[in-house]
């Protein structure tokens, strides 16, 4: 079976398996995994860790640990069915943010609107803010 999240089905991505789902996962940057887990716990080599891809595992990163939603410091949007999770951590954009302007603001119905009145996907910190590292 392929990944949940867009794009989890390419091999290029699917390189791991999750441990607890058993499902495709993609490797992350040691950069990223440094920036999103809690101070607390985070593993001595942060190397060969990998972004556990299923919505329904509780899961984040795993390697030679396993970290739940709990070990990181942002909700991750696809593994959480809240629309104030962000969908672009850069920015801070979230699901409800996107809502907003197609259906209530009606000044959206392109992404290139969306990109216009909220910032998403316009950010450059993806490796150090996004759960995935892009």
């Amino acid at each position: 079976m392929s990944g949940e999240v867009c794009g989890a089905d390419n091999p290029a991505i699917s390189e791991t398996i999750c441990p607890v789902c058993r499902r495709p996962g993609k490797m992350v940057s040691p950069k990223t995994v440094a920036s999103l887990l809690k101070s607390s716990r985070l593993p001595e080599s942060l190397d060969g860790y990998s972004l556990c891809l299923s919505h329904d595992c509780d899961v984040v990163y795993y390697g030679s640990q396993v970290f739940g939603k709990e070990d990181v410091r942002v909700k991750v949007w696809y593994k959480e069915n809240d629309p104030s999770v962000p969908v672009c951590y850069c920015r801070n954009v979230t699901e409800a943010d996107v809502v907003r302007h197609i259906a209530v603001v009606r000044c959206c119905d392109s992404l290139k609107d969306i990109q216009k009145h909220t910032g998403a996907n316009t950010g450059k910190e993806c490796l150090t803010q996004n759960p995935g590292g892009t």
